[in-house]
């Protein structure tokens, strides 16, 4: 994120908020043109109470201008005092410019000027990302703001949120990112907000948890769900309805979600799941698990397994190879399927195990070729 710093007219604070009361009071806001006997701060409150006049009145470069006015006045103000004057400004800006989306783009722009401008020490520069998120989730402009968390923890190492304020922050990024369509990014964050959560405060997330299984479950782009199971929010879950149609997911295969839905149709009904969507998820999960189990499967045994009609069963391998979990080969001579590659949809202790004995062989093995190389340098004698 980057902001370049306009060059504001060459006069004291207290001139420039007496121009700034007189313009408002110019476009007919309720304020007085005298300044406050209580000092500079008490005129910016009254000029940041009164500045969605400028919105509803203003021509488009003058919204800009005043409003870049008063970010240049606010900075300067002690800290202590700018503190409120911040905040009052950016909740300001979040919704004064609705709904006009070109005043929307204006009042992003005044943020990210304000967020430059201040200390990265400042703790008022995570309130106004806050709004920055708020106003670009709500025009269409969160590339703008957001690449990932690893970069947002960067922006902010001088002055690192509270663990509440990333929480807070994360769900608004979630939603913002949703709204946008950036459905990835969304789910990466949802992820992140989850793994901020430990034992002890976990049950205070149970919302968020349910949220992203319901979110995974329903992605007809996600199938691979195991990492989702040592998250803390989610272990709290277990013994609910959720929980288990996500151990269903990451576990089982079409017969025992069938069982699921069968038993709980009218919570699929309030969770919003599709069920349709659900199945086509379950039957390419069990052809995946029937390939890490075979290296041949016959038409006939999908068939049965994935409950298929005769004519559906090729047309059905052909979109599971879409989606890149398994490579294959299709022998429509022989009825019957050659698996070369399936994932693993869940990651066991045994796996691991076989991983490492993997790796140990691997090491062994070149561990002697390396001795093997060593013998053929040594001089002949």
């Amino acid at each position: 994120m980057e902001a370049e710093l306009t060059s504001f007219i060459a006069c004291s604070p207290q001139e420039q908020c007496q121009e700034l009361r007189q313009y408002m009071k110019s476009l007919g806001a309720e304020i007085s043109e005298q300044p406050s006997p209580k000092g500079m701060e008490d005129d910016l409150h009254k000029i940041i109470q009164v500045s969605d006049v400028v919105f509803q009145k203003g021509s488009e470069i003058d919204i800009e201008s005043v409003l870049n006015g008063i970010v240049s006045v606010v900075i300067i103000v002690e800290t202590e005092a700018s503190d409120g004057l911040v905040l009052a400004f950016c909740e300001k800006l979040a919704t004064a410019w609705e709904p006009d989306v070109k005043h929307g783009l204006i009042a992003l722009k005044v943020l990210r000027l304000l967020f430059f401008s201040l200390s990265e020490r400042s703790a008022m520069r995570y309130h106004v990302y806050y709004h920055m998120v708020e106003v670009a989730g709500k025009v269409g402009q969160m590339a703008s703001v957001f690449s990932n968390t690893n970069q947002l923890k960067k922006t902010f190492s001088a002055r690192p949120p509270t663990a509440e304020q990333l929480q807070k922050l994360y769900r608004l990024l979630h939603t913002s990112l949703t709204n946008s369509k950036m459905s990835d990014d969304a789910y990466k964050v949802m992820l992140d907000l989850l793994a901020t959560y430990t034992m002890e405060n976990a049950s205070q997330a149970r919302e968020d948890a349910q949220r992203c299984i319901l979110a995974s479950l329903a992605d007809p782009n996600i199938y691979l769900l195991d990492h989702l199971l040592p998250l803390k929010p989610v272990k709290f879950l277990e013994g609910n309805p959720i929980h288990d149609l996500l151990m269903v997911a990451v576990y089982d295969g079409l017969s025992e979600y069938m069982k699921f839905y069968a038993g709980h149709k009218e919570f699929m009904q309030k969770m919003n799941l599709d069920h349709t969507q659900m199945t086509k998820k379950m039957r390419i999960l069990t052809l995946i698990s029937m390939a890490e189990k075979s290296p041949e499967v016959s038409f006939l045994q999908i068939q049965k397994e994935l409950q298929l009609g005769a004519d559906e069963v090729e047309r059905f391998i052909i979109d599971a190879l879409k989606t890149k979990l398994l490579t294959a080969r299709i022998e429509q001579a022989n009825q019957r399927v050659i698996v070369q590659y399936a994932v693993k949809r869940a990651i066991t202790k045994a796996h691991w195990i076989q991983i490492r004995d993997t790796l140990f062989r691997w090491k062994n093995s070149i561990h002697a070729i390396k001795e093997n190389l060593h013998d053929l340098d040594a001089p002949i004698m």
